[in-house]
C-alpha cells in the first residue's frame, strides 16, 4: 500500500480567503487493486496521495437559457468537462419537501422528466434516456449501499439479497440507495472518472437490456465500423455511421452542503498520464442471476497543473451537470470529454450531518 502524504500546493495568485480542500490522488508509481465490491473504486488507501488543493467557486450560477451567453470564463461542458446552474424542479415547490426526495415513485413521476428535458435544453441531444438515480445520504464508508447494490456485499440476509435484486433486476431506471435496509450510499472522496472509452461501450452494452435497446444504432454503427477495421476512437464521429451520443451525471443536493462537496477538474488541465485506468465491478441488471462485469474507469494522479471548481454552499435549486463521455469529444482526449471528480474534505466539517445528494445518470443521443 502506498503512504499518506500531505501536500499543500498553493498558487501564488490565491489569496487567504481562498477555500481549500483535500483532495486524494493515486500516487506516482503506484497500481492500484481494483475494489470487489460493486460499483466501487479501489480502497481510500490506494489514494496516498494526499493534497490540500484550492476551490474555483463556480457562483454566481447562470440559468439552463443564460448558460450560451455566460460571462467568459464560465465552466461549460465543451470547455470544463462539466458546468453548474440554477435549475429548481417542480419538488422545490410546495407540498414537496426534503423528505420527498428519497420517494422513488415521485422522483420517476416528477425529477427524471423535468431533468430529462433539461438536459436536452443544456446540451441539444434530442433523446434522453435515464438509467439510474443514486442517493447518497450517509457519512463516508468504505462499503455502503453501492456495493451492496443488486445482491453484492455481506450486509443483506440471502432472502433480502432475493426480494431485492429481483426488484432491480425489474425495474428501469435503476434506483440505488434507497433500500430500507442498507439506507443511502456514501461520498466518493477518491479523484476518478466513471468511464473510461471501453467502459462506457460496454455499459451501454451491459447494464440493463433497456440500456441497450436504446443504444442499439449506437452499438450498430460501432460493429460496422470494427468490422471495417476502423478505429473507434477516431472514426466513431468523422465517420456519421452513428448519432452523437454522451453520458452524464447529473447531481444536486438534497438540502444545503455543508461537508464533502463535489468538486471537478477542469479537464483542460489534465495531461493523459494522469489518467489511470482501472477495472470497476457493475451488476448485469434486467438479466436472470446476479452476474457481473467489468468496467473501465479512470483514476486520477496529481498534478500542479491541476485547477478544481466547486459551488460554495450549494443549495437543491443548483445542478451540475457531469459529462462522463462524449462520441464527438472522443478524437480529443484520452478521456472523451469526461471530467475526473471527487467530493472533498473542507476544514471543521466533521462535525456537520452528513451530505444528502442525488445523482441522476442518463444516456443522451442527438
Amino acid at each position: 500500500m502506498a503512504t499518506t502524504t500531505l501536500t499543500q500546493v498553493i498558487p501564488p495568485s490565491t489569496t487567504d480567503s481562498t477555500v481549500h480542500a483535500k483532495i486524494r490522488y493515486i500516487p506516482s508509481g503506484h497500481t492500484p487493486e481494483p475494489s470487489p465490491h460493486n460499483f466501487h473504486l479501489p480502497a481510500i488507501a490506494e489514494f496516498g496521495d494526499v493534497r490540500r488543493l484550492p476551490l474555483r467557486d463556480m457562483r454566481p450560477l447562470p440559468t439552463a437559457e443564460e448558460l450560451p451567453k455566460a460571462p467568459k470564463g464560465t465552466a461549460q461542458l465543451s470547455t470544463h468537462g462539466f458546468t453548474a446552474i440554477r435549475y429548481p424542479t417542480s419538488m422545490h415547490l410546495s407540498p414537496y419537501s426534503p423528505s420527498s426526495w428519497k420517494n422513488a415513485k415521485l422522483l420517476e413521476e416528477l425529477y427524471v422528466p423535468e431533468t430529462e428535458e433539461m438536459v436536452k435544453k443544456v446540451t441539444g441531444a434530442k433523446t434522453v434516456v435515464t438509467e439510474a438515480l443514486l442517493l447518497r445520504s450517509a457519512i463516508w464508508s468504505e462499503e455502503d449501499a453501492l456495493a451492496t447494490h443488486a445482491g453484492h456485499g455481506k450486509q443483506k440476509t440471502q432472502q433480502e439479497i432475493e426480494k431485492e435484486t429481483e426488484e432491480m433486476n425489474m425495474h428501469f431506471p435503476q434506483f440505488i440507495g434507497f433500500s430500507p435496509v442498507t439506507g443511502g450510499a456514501s461520498p466518493a472522496p477518491k479523484v476518478h472518472l466513471d468511464y473510461a472509452p471501453n467502459g462506457a461501450r460496454e455499459h451501454i452494452r451491459k447494464y440493463h437490456p433497456k440500456l441497450t435497446a436504446a443504444s442499439s444504432d449506437i452499438i450498430a454503427a460501432e460493429e460496422r465500423l470494427l468490422a471495417a477495421n476502423k478505429s473507434l476512437r477516431y472514426d466513431y464521429a468523422a465517420s456519421g455511421e452513428g448519432p452523437r451520443w454522451a453520458l452524464y451525471s447529473i447531481w444536486r443536493p438534497i438540502k444545503p452542503v455543508k461537508r464533502d462537496p463535489l468538486a471537478l477538474g477542469d479537464a483542460r488541465s489534465f495531461a493523459e498520464e494522469d489518467y489511470i485506468p482501472i477495472d470497476v465491478k457493475a451488476p448485469n441488471l434486467g438479466v436472470p442471476g446476479t452476474n457481473t462485469h467489468n468496467v473501465e474507469s479512470y483514476l486520477g494522479r496529481g498534478s500542479q497543473s491541476h485547477e478544481w471548481y466547486w459551488v460554495s454552499n450549494q443549495k437543491p435549486e443548483e445542478v451540475l451537470v457531469i459529462n462522463l463521455f462524449d462520441s464527438d469529444k472522443e478524437k480529443e482526449t484520452v478521456a472523451a470529454g469526461g471530467t475526473l471528480h471527487s467530493s472533498v474534505e473542507l476544514d471543521n466539517t466533521e462535525i456537520e450531518e452528513a451530505r444528502e445528494s442525488l445523482e441522476l445518470r442518463c444516456l443522451a443521443i442527438w
